[in-house]
């Protein structure tokens, strides 16, 4: 076997896969909600719009989404060896945690804890929340969408639970220096209907094809989700 001799020449690398998702939004909607099928328009690469029920719920902080992964497994020894003689996976779980920097009603009430709904028709017009007995929290579809650059170098990620649930939620504070924050965390579980759990998908925009909007020059997402009727996230 020869020997490498210029290792750059076989390094394989693409600094157009390297992504930054400062165009993101996070939707949600009851479980009962049908989710998109297909996620991405087949002419555009673009996100199919979101079906009617799914809220966009706003600004999100600059830590942005952090998608936590984690697998459990239970080794089995033998006397002979020092290592594992096998290894099985016994669980494994997925959340995703995020602050929503808008304190609107629909933040608040998936915050408190209603189905969607529940939720005030327009997330931008105050709210009232009492909290009573709560015995557990609802299920809820999911659908992250992010882009990363715009026109014909657009990136377009879709990450989406079918069903999901808020299992933890941070500290809420009130000062005079920082934007007060829902610190939310929702879990994955397994839609039994479909057997599905989770989806990412990612597309490039199609150079030439009929232009549409980038989600970046879109409608403003208060708008899209104030809206009684469905509206593309990308158009």
């Amino acid at each position: 076997m020869a020997a490498i001799t210029d290792v750059p020449s076989i390094l394989n690398d693409n600094n157009g896969n390297v992504r930054k998702w400062g165009t993101q939004l996070l939707a949600i909607a009851d479980y009962s909600t049908a989710m998109p099928d297909p996620f991405f328009d087949t002419a555009t690469n673009k996100p199919n719009q979101l079906p009617e029920g799914f809220k966009v719920m706003g600004y999100i902080s600059t830590d942005g989404a952090k998608m936590s992964r984690g697998i459990e497994s239970a080794d089995t020894s033998a006397v002979q060896d020092l290592e594992p003689v096998r290894s099985d996976i016994t669980g494994r779980t997925r959340t995703l945690q995020l602050t929503f920097l808008e304190m609107n009603a629909w933040v608040k009430a998936l915050a408190h804890g209603l189905p969607v709904s529940q939720w005030p028709e327009n997330k931008d017009e105050g709210f009232e929340f009492t909290d009573e007995k709560t015995t557990e929290f609802p299920y809820y579809r999911l659908i992250w969408i992010g882009q990363d650059g715009v026109g014909d170098a657009a990136h377009y990620r879709i990450e989406a639970g079918y069903r999901v649930k808020v299992t933890n939620q941070g500290d809420n504070t009130k000062n005079r220096s920082d934007a007060e924050g829902e610190d939310q965390t929702f879990t994955f579980f397994q839609d039994p209907k479909t057997g599905k759990v989770f989806y990412e998908g990612e597309k490039i925009a199609k150079a030439g094809a009929a232009p549409h909007a980038d989600v970046s020059q879109s409608q403003p997402v208060s708008d899209q989700a104030a809206s009684s009727e469905s509206q593309p996230v990308a158009d």
